[in-house]
């Protein structure tokens, strides 16, 4: 036997502990030498592999059972319009005038009907993004009003979230569509946030009214996203401390990202991946602390939705061609989309004996084709 590849030792207060990435198993060593009863609990939970086991192997067999097995529900993110009323210096998303048409949604809406009709999945997950989603509100009201009636045909349920800017997210709104999720962005506190965002209006003060809105006028949960780098990075826990101290945490969600660099002449820099795993970590452990829930990293069953499950990005003109991974095959029309044929997932050679590898399974493919 050998030890796992996935182990990973470290002390806290002179006491070794081993966490094994891969089964989310965590145990005291409290001896060099394992007794009978030890050694066969290491073997039963993988902390021991046969000498002749390729753990990478074994997991990339096991994640792509995963995905041929599909997922229980459909995800559609649905981007309304490429136009967006912010300037944000950081931004990746091409901003032109494109929006969705009415056409457009009829061709999603009776391809997701299909769908619905074939698989029987028992929800519907329907993002709504942009550019600034809410710019294309009609269309937007439009989706809402089709899709619960088609989930109520067939008895799926209907899950609506929206990522917008906030500046467009009126009281009617809240009330009406009654959104799952809604993700907001801060950057940082009050000067930082407005110089990053860089808009003509609504800033950081009217983002804060916002939030307090939501939590007022809906049962909306709230995703808090912060995209961290360089000039923002010391005011990440003093901004995630001031929201939740002063909101609460009940109904938040945070979602802390590293700010990739896309264009040369952006004014701001990246952070390394150590830089975002300490800033990660504290956000993190603010968390627990506020929740009592103190959680270990946990293995993913599954890569990126995008392209190994049921989730679909599609741009206004109806393409699946939003996340850039998907330009590999060229344009795809969502209308066209083969939902049964699933893509094989490979691990890249230098991913292959990385302890964190069943944390991340390589990481988002976008972001490695972009670093390099």
């Amino acid at each position: 036997m050998k030890e796992s590849i996935y182990n990973y030792h470290f002390i806290i207060n002179d006491k070794e502990y081993i966490l094994n990435t891969n089964n989310n198993g965590l145990i005291e060593r409290t001896s060099e030498i394992f007794n009978e009863e030890e050694q066969r609990y290491l073997i039963e939970n993988n902390f021991w592999v046969a000498d002749d086991l390729d753990e990478a192997d074994e997991l990339e067999r096991e994640i792509n059972r995963n995905i041929q097995s599909g997922t229980d529900d459909l995800t559609l993110t649905i981007e309304l319009t490429n136009q967006c009323n912010f300037k944000c210096i950081y931004c990746s998303q091409e901003k032109n005038e494109k929006m969705m048409t009415k056409e457009t949604a009829d061709a999603i809406l009776q391809k997701a009907k299909e769908l619905l009709a074939i698989h029987k999945f028992p929800s519907i997950h329907i993002h709504y993004f942009g550019g600034e989603p809410l710019m294309n509100t009609p269309l937007l009201l439009y989706f809402d009003e089709q899709f619960r009636e088609i989930c109520a045909a067939y008895k799926a349920a209907y899950i609506p979230t929206i990522t917008t800017n906030g500046s467009l997210l009126t009281d009617e709104l809240l009330e009406r569509i009654g959104f799952h999720t809604i993700q907001l962005t801060l950057e940082g506190m009050e000067q930082t946030h407005n110089r990053l965002r860089a808009s003509d209006s609504f800033h950081f003060q009217e983002e804060l009214n916002l939030i307090e809105r939501i939590l007022k006028k809906s049962q909306s949960k709230i995703i808090l996203r912060m995209n961290i780098c360089k000039q923002n990075k010391d005011e990440a826990l003093k901004l995630h401390q001031m929201i939740l101290g002063k909101f609460g945490h009940e109904r938040f969600e945070i979602n802390p990202n590293i700010m990739l660099k896309f264009h040369e002449n952006d004014p701001v820099d990246a952070l390394s991946i150590k830089e975002f795993a300490d800033i990660l970590f504290q956000i993190r452990l603010l968390m627990d602390e506020l929740t009592g829930n103190f959680s270990l990293p946990m293995p993913k069953p599954l890569p990126c939705n995008f392209l190994y499950g049921n989730t679909y990005a599609i741009s206004p003109e109806g393409y699946c061609d939003f996340c850039s991974s998907y330009t590999q095959n060229g344009k795809t029309k969502f209308t066209d989309v083969d939902i049964t044929a699933k893509q094989k997932l490979t691990f890249r050679p230098e991913c292959r004996n990385c302890k964190c590898l069943p944390l991340c399974l390589g990481g988002c493919v976008v972001q490695y084709q972009l670093n390099h």
